[in-house]
């Protein structure tokens, strides 16, 4: 019989706390709404998993390995089956800033145990419905040749989009025999949906869960419920919450856009959620691997680009420019003298043959998302990114190929070209092995 028990506990950081998200350093001066690191606990009777998603941009391993040692002394539940992840709202702290990193740990393990504590009779369900209208691919090519992240809405000088989109919301939805829900999980990939950072207003310096936020407090409003409501966010490095190649109608009310992406979503989970078929006994499992990547090493050519940059010699005019200036030229040494290995996780949550969580360690191409879902044996696959690690950026070998480009530049990326089919490789193998498994008994 399973069981299952959610909490969501208050992460929200202290004013003056640096925010990260966008090229200029911001401090936070208010909130618009707070932060919240949300867990799930399922529990078959033999095995326990745990699904933390965190209001956050992205956080590094070590931060979340110590928070997986806590949970581990507190309630039992080894590291390989608890899943950290971030949502990656862009209005959120610095982790090394005030000692930020510290206190998650501990409240990540805090909302483990309060889930832990609250473990009860339950029943899971999954579906999966579609919503495309805000997501656009960020990548395009351009009448030169080149490829140019975030080009301009209806910039005539693009052609056609350089990847696709994933429109699929996935969504599992826990709750008592009776029917009171106990957490609703949904994934969705889209890069975030909050602030434009064209003018130095001071929602610009607001801490906010963005759209993952708004989503809870609707879809619990919709339901007439209080339950813990988490929005896990997908592969979606390359897709952001516009179309450049349509008109893009901007909302003057704070957070506006993120409102009407958050009800789009909520409306669509619903849809699905109605329809679902629950199960009382499910077969839990999990299977983590670490990854030995490769770190990229800069050129002498971005080396003195960087540099030309940063002393003003040449503008930054694109996103590509400006990760050179702003976030690997400021740390030129430390990437030459960074360890040449980076070692990092993938993971799968296997439940019964019905489902699969997949956490993959960075900002992940939505291309190579859909790669594991199409090779998935599991009815219902979601890929989770921004879990248990931060990597950066990892595209596919052929945005690699590609010239131009914000997410492959070093410094917003910092593993070789292969690192994403390295994570799809492992990704695949382990969802096989535990599909394998879970038909043995």
């Amino acid at each position: 019989m399973l069981r299952a028990g959610a909490a969501s506990v208050n992460i929200t950081p202290p004013l003056g706390i640096g925010m990260r998200g966008y090229f200029t350093p911001r401090t936070a001066k208010d909130i618009h709404d707070d932060l919240y690191a949300k867990a799930l606990v399922l529990d078959d009777g033999e095995t326990k998993l745990a699904i933390v998603v965190c209001d956050l941009i992205g956080v590094e391993r070590h931060y979340l390995d110590k928070a997986k040692h806590l949970i581990l002394k507190r309630v039992g539940i080894p590291p390989s089956n608890v899943l950290i992840s971030c949502t990656h709202t862009h209005t959120g702290p610095v982790i090394s800033d005030m000692d930020y990193g510290e206190f998650l740990a501990q409240k990540v393990a805090d909302s483990v145990q309060l889930a832990n504590n609250r473990l009860r009779e339950a029943r899971i369900g999954f579906e999966r419905e579609e919503e495309p209208k805000p997501l656009g691919n960020r990548r395009f090519w351009m009448k030169d040749g080149t490829v140019r992240t975030n080009p301009g809405v209806l910039n005539p000088d693009i052609v056609k989009p350089a990847g696709p989109i994933d429109p699929e919301i996935g969504v599992m939805c826990v709750e008592e025999p009776g029917g009171k829900t106990i957490a609703l999980l949904v994934n969705y990939a889209m890069h975030y949906a909050g602030l434009s950072p064209t003018e130095k207003r001071e929602d610009y310096y607001m801490i906010s869960a963005d759209y993952f936020g708004i989503f809870s407090k609707i879809i619990q409003r919709i339901k007439g419920e209080n339950f813990v409501a988490i929005l896990a966010n997908g592969a979606c490095a390359d897709v952001i919450m516009f179309d450049a190649m349509k008109p893009h109608k901007r909302v003057n009310k704070l957070f506006g856009h993120a409102e009407r992406i958050a009800a789009l979503v909520a409306a669509k989970a619903l849809w699905a959620w109605n329809q679902m078929k629950f199960h009382n006994s499910v077969r839990l499992a999990s299977l983590m691997e670490e990854l030995t990547i490769q770190r990229r090493m800069p050129t002498d050519e971005e080396i003195e680009m960087a540099e030309r940059l940063m002393n003003g010699e040449i503008p930054a005019r694109t996103m590509r420019e400006n990760a050179l200036k702003n976030f690997f030229g400021p740390k030129i040494k430390e990437f030459l003298q960074a360890p040449r290995e980076v070692r990092t996780w993938v993971q799968v949550l296997a439940i019964g043959r019905l489902a699969a969580i997949v956490g993959l360690p960075g900002e992940i191409f939505v291309e190579l998302g859909l790669k594991i879902k199409e090779n998935s044996p599991f009815e219902y696959t979601f890929v989770v990114e921004l879990a248990n690690d931060w990597v950066g950026y990892v595209p596919t070998l052929e945005a690699f190929r590609q010239k131009g480009g914000y997410e492959t530049t070093i410094g917003p990326n910092k593993l070789v070209p292969e690192a994403g089919e390295m994570m799809v490789d492992a990704a695949v193998r382990m969802l096989k092995s535990l599909y394998q498994d879970a038909g043995r008994d």
